[in-house]
């Protein structure tokens, strides 16, 4: 099995996954609900053994104003089979077993103007990892929305220590309530690029549109310049009979 679209992460592993959890009323505590889970995740690669394990136990908060607090606590084990880079530092093959926890804190999203705030660290591979992470979203008026986030993390791993930091930005128009666009920016701090995502879509019938997309990645610095660029246009017509 080839997923040539995307959406299947992993190949040749068995997946076992569990979950159960509670969603309580929690009036009493100011609290419009309480919802402890916890899950599992277990694979194994298709001679049994053992690659990938995740137990996770988590706890969500949910106020009457509509905005949400939710924490985490991961156990991880993971066998790396080849050295990757995590952060611009290297992670050689072996088996690690290694903890970590997150909370996030969410404003309404039922408002104008809304925001989170993500806290994240512990142990990571043979190092460690502390990340903070923001985003906000303002609906400036019914046809115009802007977004935007930031991500820091710090990696300290035998080989290194490094920072790294991604920044995105996204505004959405609708100049009708058949015509809209979107402009997506992210820049990656540790590979100085930059990439581009802009889309302008016509809805001229029933299930049936009209995209013109801007795809473009850009090596920012000394010698910098385009990496690639592509432009698509697609038409969708639905026929009914």
């Amino acid at each position: 099995f080839n997923p040539g679209v995307g959406f299947v992460r992993r190949t040749d592993v068995e997946h076992l996954y569990g979950t159960v959890g509670v969603i309580r009323s929690a009036a009493g505590l100011g609290l419009q609900e309480v919802q402890p889970y916890v899950e599992v995740d277990h694979y194994t690669d298709l001679g049994g053994r053992l690659v990938t394990r995740q137990a996770l136990a988590g706890v969500g908060l949910t106020f009457f104003s509509g905005a949400t607090v939710t924490a985490t606590a991961a156990d991880r084990y993971e066998v790396v089979d080849l050295a990757f880079s995590a952060g611009g530092q290297d992670v050689l093959p072996g088996a690690y077993d290694f903890r970590e926890g997150s909370v996030e804190l969410q404003s309404s999203a039922g408002r104008p103007f809304s925001g989170s705030v993500t806290l994240a660290g512990g142990s990571f591979f043979s190092g460690d990892r502390r990340s903070v992470g923001a985003a906000f979203r303002w609906l400036v008026s019914p046809r115009l929305a802007l977004q935007g986030s930031a991500d820091y993390n710090r990696i300290d791993l035998p080989t290194g220590a490094s920072n790294s930091s991604v920044y995105a930005g996204r505004i959405k128009y609708g100049f009708s309530t058949k015509a809209f666009a979107a402009l997506n920016v992210q820049y990656n701090e540790v590979t100085e690029q930059m990439v581009t995502y802009a889309r302008f879509n016509v809805i001229h019938g029933p299930l049936s549109d009209f995209f013109l997309v801007l795809t473009e990645r850009r090596q920012l610095g000394d010698g910098g310049g385009v990496l690639d660029r592509a432009v698509t246009a697609k038409v969708t017509k639905l026929v009914s009979f």
